[in-house]
This record gives structure tokens, C-alpha cells and sequence, in this order.
């Protein structure tokens, strides 16, 4: 039977050890670790119901989608990429400003819905042009051509 350490760092062959072992502890760690690796790239970001007007035009990246496209629904609901903003202007105004990626690259991407009225995308232009935002594009869908 395994010894008790004592004071000193001496054992006595006739009492419990008394440490822990943190082994399958670790194992635990690494499962949930590999668990997680193998579902992250399995979660998909959820698409607005927006519908873009006919226009050529070439493919954004996830990357772009998800930290320089805003989005406006039919319901005048403002989006950077899947992430709502607020509707009140002064504090849409200050969750651009808080978007590292938008003042870094100073471009954004608006995609709105084809029954938005003008006036709500004014408004989030402004937003953005008091954000710091220098280059402002529009997204459309590429695959449905022209009329």
C-alpha cells in the first residue's frame, strides 16, 4: 500500500497517499477541447431574409459578410452581419464606432431589402459617415442578373 507524505517529504509504508491525480482530469480537458475544435467549423451563421435587388456584381466572404455588411430588412431592421443594431441613430452610431473592423478598414457594405424606404438607408449612411467610414458599397445579388 502507497505511503503518506509527511511534513518533510518522507513516507510511512502503512498510511494512504494523499495527492491528487489530475490525469483523467486532463483527458476530460482534452476531449472537451477536440469536441469543441470539430464543432465550431460545423456552426453556420443564420441568413437574414433580405431580398437584393438584380445587379452584376462579385461574392463577399464570410469575413466581409460578418464585419462589413449591414443589413437592412424589409421590417427597416439594421444588421452588421448577423449582429442587430439599435434603431435609435445615436446609439447605432456608437455601436459602429465600436466595430474595430469598420474603422480599421473604413469600408462597409450595404445590402437592404428592394421595399426599404431611401430614408432608412440615408440613415444608416450617415451612421456610418459619422463612424469614420470613408468607402461605402452596395451588395446585390450576382445571381439573378440584370432585368
Amino acid at each position: 500500500m502507497a505511503g503518506m507524505i509527511s511534513s518533510d517529504g518522507s513516507t510511512s509504508g502503512d498510511e494512504p497517499l494523499a495527492q491528487i491525480n489530475v490525469t483523467s482530469l486532463i483527458d476530460v480537458m482534452f476531449c472537451l477541447l477536440i469536441g469543441f475544435m470539430v464543432a465550431t467549423p460545423l456552426m453556420q451563421q443564420e441568413k437574414l431574409p433580405i431580398d437584393l435587388p438584380k445587379a452584376r456584381g462579385a461574392e463577399i466572404s464570410e469575413e466581409e459578410f460578418e464585419y462589413s455588411v449591414i443589413s437592412i430588412d424589409a421590417r427597416g431592421q439594421v444588421f452588421v452581419g448577423s449582429t442587430p443594431l439599435s434603431t435609435d441613430g445615436s446609439r447605432m452610431l456608437e455601436q459602429l464606432e465600436s466595430n474595430t473592423k469598420l474603422k480599421d478598414d473604413g469600408v462597409a457594405f450595404i445590402q437592404g431589402d428592394k421595399t426599404v424606404s431611401y430614408e432608412k438607408i440615408v440613415d444608416v449612411l450617415v451612421a456610418l459617415q459619422k463612424a469614420g467610414v470613408e468607402k461605402i458599397g452596395f451588395v446585390t445579388d450576382p445571381r439573378k442578373g440584370v432585368p
